[in-house]
Order: C-alpha cells, then structure tokens, then sequence
C-alpha cells in the first residue's frame, strides 16, 4: 500500500439511530486506526472481528496500527456464509464479547461481507445498550447494504423477518480491497441497488447517477467511490425518514426479486432479479398512470449501461401472481407492491387483480421468448407493449 496513493472521501450518513460516517476510497484501510482514534477519543477496548476468508496479513495490519493508537486490541472470527446471518451467530458473537470484557466505552471493528457485518451490527446494536461498531466491508454490494440496511437475521423455517435498522457508527470501504471486476455479482448487485435507492431517493440522484453509468462502466474507480458515497447518503435519507411511506421504499423492486427466486433457475443472478423488479414496477406504475413513459426508459437506460442483464425464462403466470402475494402477505395483510410514481417517489401501492394479471402475463410471454432468442432485447419493445 506504501506504493500506492491513498485517496478518500469522507460522507456523513444518517440513520434512524444516529449517523454513520463513511470514508470511501482506494488504499484507504491504512487510515482506520487513525480516523478511530480521532473519532472516540480516548482509547479503549476494541475487539477486531474478521471471517476466516479475510487476508491474514491485513488483519494483522490493522491490529498493529490500532495497538499504535492506544486501542487494546482482542480477536475473533465473525461467521460467513449462506445461513451464517441467524440468531445462532448473533449469540456465539455476544459471548465473544462477553469474553473479551467489551462495553459500551469500547469498539468492535468488522471485517467481512454482508452476511457477517450485519450479525455484527446486530449483536452491537444490543451490547451493553449500544457498543459503537466500525464496518469494513470486503465486497461492493456488502458496502451499500451494511451500514444503511443490515440483512434480516434467519430462524429455521423463518426468512427475512427478524429485520433490524443500522447501527454502524463507522464505514470504511476501501475498493483496494474488492473485487470490482464487471462479471462479479457482487458488482452487479451494487450496481443494481445504485438505481433502486436513486429512485427512492430523488430525481436528482438518479441524474447524478445517470451522468456518472458510462464511467461506472467503464471501471472508473474516482468515479466509482464518489457514487458509493452518494449512494450510502441516498440510501441513509430514505430509511431515516420520519415518513414511513418514504422508509418502505427501501423495498424497491426486492418483493419481486424474492417472489420469483423460488421460479428461475438458481443461477440466475440476484442482480438480475433485482433489475427484473424495478423493470417490471415501473411498466406496472405506468399502467396505472404514475410513472411517465420516459422515466420507465430512462431506468432501463441506465440498468442496460450498468450491464444488468435480463432473464430468460418460462413462468406460469398465477404461479408468479401467487409468489408475489406469498412475499407480500409474509410480512403484511396486505398486497401492496412498491411502485415509482416519480423518479424520488416509490410509494407502496394497491394493484386491482386484472392490472396485475395482465402485466404479468406480459412479463412472462417477453421472458419466455428470450429462451429462443439469445440476441433479444427486450426492453423498447416490452416497455411501448406493456404502456400502451
């Protein structure tokens, strides 16, 4: 890293419990302990959590520079993995803490994906009434969604319904430290979430973000961290709102992508359902008079630079209407899809059954076509059908 310039940009971002502050940028895992120590004062505890995949190497990097600050430095692995987000890892993670003597003076740092920071912040966000937490993501994707909106914690047979609110007081993304090659998922899947939260947030962040596809294409890292920073305040914006109208616009284009996880094949990427719902909400808000026409293609526009595909695939219809009522009647008693009815205004939305059988007939026809067709593109055609 010493041959190599450190760059960093530093985003306040808010949350419902207080705010995060996150430094994006490139080299700049080396500033951690520093910008700690700056932060809380006088050094305390700090337990320096990691999953077993993380560099050795930087783990103990970090470790010397925050013993450096004056921290007193403890270890402990932090579980990864599907199914490793459960009550079960929460409660190993607390005797950890336990063990170590950490209270609310002191600091857990955590190093992994998603999966791992989110029992991290679980855990934290109930430790001694509150112990503060610094996350270092070691995945795109896992960056966007740690901090601001942490993954629901699984129970046997239970899924995505133990939710929880953000709780990290500290986000360090330093892209040195991932994979940001364009067929990464990880990457896709950002890219995704990019445009859903522009959209749930306003008409001018998805300009911003608009001007910035080409070069967040094209692999521009200036670039890149500078919309991971707009991201994270968007994102922030939307689930601090004291509307929880506005906070449930979080949901953008998700109940769709789990509706149909359970209908494509498993290989289909998550990114590429993500799309999927957003593609699909925003023909459905047209068809109901929300969304203009324009605003439908300027959000295919940009998940098409972004290089987030379409799936081709064959979906009875009333399986993929029951699916979507199954996602939906999971955590509510009533089926309400999230809709944009402007670029900055995604509102949960009541959707009369022949709107929605008609709409989603359509998805499924177009989608079924690309299974004999690999060099079509879907989208002018579906959007002037799907609006007319």
């Amino acid at each position: 890293m010493s041959d190599e310039e450190i760059t960093q940009e530093k985003q306040w971002v808010t949350l419902r419990s207080g705010s995060m502050q996150a430094y994006v940028g490139h080299g700049n895992v080396a500033n951690v302990a520093h910008e700690l120590r700056c932060a809380v004062g006088k050094p305390h505890g700090l337990l320096l959590a990691s999953v077993e995949e993380t560099d050795e190497d930087l783990v103990e990097s970090l470790r010397r520079d925050l013993l450096a600050e004056g921290f007193t430095v403890s270890l402990c692995g932090l579980p990864s993995g599907r199914g490793s987000c459960s009550i079960a890892s929460v409660e190993g993670f607390w005797q950890e803490l336990a063990e170590v003597g950490i209270t609310s003076d002191d600091l857990v740092v955590a190093i992994g994906a998603a999966e791992a920071l989110s029992v991290a912040s679980f855990a934290c966000s109930f430790w001694c009434g509150g112990t503060q937490l610094a996350l270092i993501p070691t995945d795109l994707s896992s960056a966007l969604v740690a901090g601001t909106t942490p993954l629901p914690l699984e129970l046997p047979g239970v899924h995505r319904l133990v939710m929880q609110e953000g709780h990290a007081r500290f986000l360090f993304c330093d892209l040195g430290l991932m994979d940001l090659d364009d067929s990464s998922e990880s990457v896709l899947y950002a890219r995704a979430l990019m445009v859903a939260i522009a959209i749930s947030d306003s008409d001018k962040a998805f300009g911003r973000l608009w001007d910035r596809s080409d070069d967040l294409a094209a692999g521009d890292l200036a670039v890149l961290a500078t919309q991971v920073a707009d991201t994270l305040k968007s994102r922030g914006r939307t689930v601090s709102s004291a509307s929880a109208a506005t906070r449930q616009s979080a949901e953008y284009g998700l109940t769709f992508a789990w509706a149909m996880r359970g209908l494509v094949p498993a290989d289909v990427p998550f990114s590429t359902l993500l799309a999927e719902g957003m593609r699909f909400a925003a023909r459905l808000s047209a068809g109901m008079d929300g969304l203009s026409v324009d605003d439908v293609l300027a959000q295919d526009e940009v998940l098409d630079r972004l290089g987030i595909g379409y799936v081709a695939c064959e979906v009875n219809p009333d399986e993929m209407i029951a699916a979507l009522k199954t996602e939906c009647f999971r955590r509510s008693r009533r089926f309400m899809l999230c809709l944009p009815k402007a670029l900055g205004r995604v509102r949960l939305s009541a959707v009369e059954d022949d709107l929605l059988a008609e709409h989603v007939g359509a998805w499924c026809d177009v989608h079924a076509d690309l299974l004999t067709d690999d060099e079509a593109d879907p989208a002018p055609e579906d959007a002037e059908s799907a609006l007319e």
